[in-house]
């Protein structure tokens, strides 16, 4: 039986993952070195940001991506980071408790609960991946936005509907054994997605929802191959991104990641 929340999520991929989680928190408290996409991100976000700026990081795990913002931007702004998963907003808290200008709320992205154009600057960073009601999701971060929307998420030419499917032998956060990945439907008993989406898919979701709206892509090829192979050995963690010659990959999966820049 397929243990999904009210959103049809596998609640598998992250509920119980402490062995990502406390990666996450030491990345936000410094004791682990940044992720290359969040300095990437961090880089952009500092082009648009305006002094006294509204943040809101959806999927924002321990903080992490925040860290970045921090070391790289030196104006005042306002933070709030959304996720989903206990096992990551408690070590955020954590780690950022000292911080005034820093929240963190509880909230699915596909039915984000903070105020409608409440912020400046949006983004959504490895997360559309994830999820298979897209166009939703984007209608989402859009409700929030005043501004500058990001989404950093796997684009090709041609959209795939992709599922990683878990098994215990790999992955200790489920109990479903490799013979039994698969119920008498052919459908996976343990899952996440793993999806790309196309550029047209994007740009047209995005229009429909803001005729108005102006849509950019960025490919992110801003990072150092060595440092994303030297997280792989530190971290250990099943299916980290490596590089293969100039493409970032994910187990099997090549993995072209862009930065989409939504103008509203």
């Amino acid at each position: 039986m397929k243990k999904l929340d009210k959103y049809g999520l596998c609640k598998e991929e992250y509920t119980d993952n402490n062995l990502i989680a406390n990666v996450y928190y030491k990345r936000a408290i410094g004791k682990m070195p940044e992720m290359e996409s969040s300095k990437a991100l961090s880089k952009i976000v500092k082009k648009y940001l305006k002094e006294n700026d509204r943040i809101a990081d959806v999927g924002c795990a321990c903080g992490h991506y925040y860290y970045s913002l921090k070391k790289i931007i030196k104006k005042n702004f306002f933070y709030t980071g959304l996720d989903p998963y206990d096992v990551f907003l408690n070590k955020a808290k954590i780690a950022w408790k000292n911080d005034k200008k820093a929240k963190f709320v509880k909230g699915n992205i596909l039915n984000i609960p903070l105020p409608k154009k409440n912020f400046d600057i949006v983004y959504a960073s490895n997360v559309l991946i994830h999820i298979h009601k897209s166009d939703r999701a984007i209608k989402e971060l859009m409700k929030i936005t005043k501004k500058y929307l990001i989404i950093r998420t796997v684009v090709y030419d041609v959209s795939y509907k992709v599922q990683l499917v878990y098994n215990n032998k790999w992955w200790k956060y489920t109990d479903i054994k490799p013979v039994n990945e698969f119920d008498k439907n052919g459908n996976p008993r343990s899952f996440s997605y793993f999806n790309i989406l196309s550029f047209d898919y994007i740009k047209e979701t995005v229009k429909s929802i803001n005729k108005k709206a102006k849509v950019s892509f960025i490919k992110d090829n801003f990072y150092s191959k060595s440092k994303i192979h030297k997280s792989i050995k530190k971290e250990k963690r099943p299916l980290a991104t490596r590089i293969i010659g100039k493409e970032q990959f994910s187990g099997a999966l090549m993995q072209p990641h862009y930065f989409v820049i939504i103008k509203l």
